[in-house]
């Protein structure tokens, strides 16, 4: 199927139910295997749901992409930190410009410049950052799971900034 013959998806902020957060932890676990295939183990999915649950919540702003109800992607913002702390779209919906319209979405609600981490291994996440436009930055551990990860940055003065 052609881009141009991929039915329309829109966004939207997440309602909080408790469905919605099954389906986020689900996406979110999908993700997570497809960009860790060597990983040992991966945790069970209440997993995901208790993060979804606790960290989903204000001051956080979930914004979700969806098509004819169902959810395909998402991105939780926390504003005030002018940072994206998650980005997920389902494994086998990537490259239909899900990310992009969600990068595009903190463009306009971060209007000023935000900043995420990826995972040093996730290099297909690396490759689409850097597509988009944000600029690599430094190499840390992340403070829990001990992880190294990436820096990116974006501000309004790099290209692509694009809002359709």
């Amino acid at each position: 199927m052609s881009a141009a013959q991929i039915p329309a998806f829109h966004l939207r902020s997440r309602d909080g139910t408790a469905e919605e957060s099954i389906v986020l932890a689900g996406i979110w676990r999908r993700a997570w295997i497809s960009a860790n295939r060597n990983a040992a183990f991966t945790e069970p999915i209440s997993h995901w749901l208790r993060r979804v649950q606790t960290e989903f919540v204000p001051p956080a702003d979930v914004v979700l992409a969806e098509r004819d109800g169902q959810v395909l992607a998402f991105m939780v913002l926390l504003e005030r930190r002018e940072y994206v702390a998650q980005l997920f779209v389902e494994p086998h919906l990537r490259n239909q410009g899900l990310g992009q319209a969600l990068l595009d979405e903190a463009c306009v609600r971060i209007p000023t410049g935000w900043r995420l981490h990826v995972a040093t291994t996730n290099t297909a996440a690396q490759r689409f950052y850097e597509r988009y436009g944000l600029v690599r930055g430094t190499v840390d551990r992340h403070p829990t799971s001990g992880r190294e990860r990436i820096a990116y940055h974006w501000s309004p003065s790099r290209p692509p900034w694009r809002v359709s």
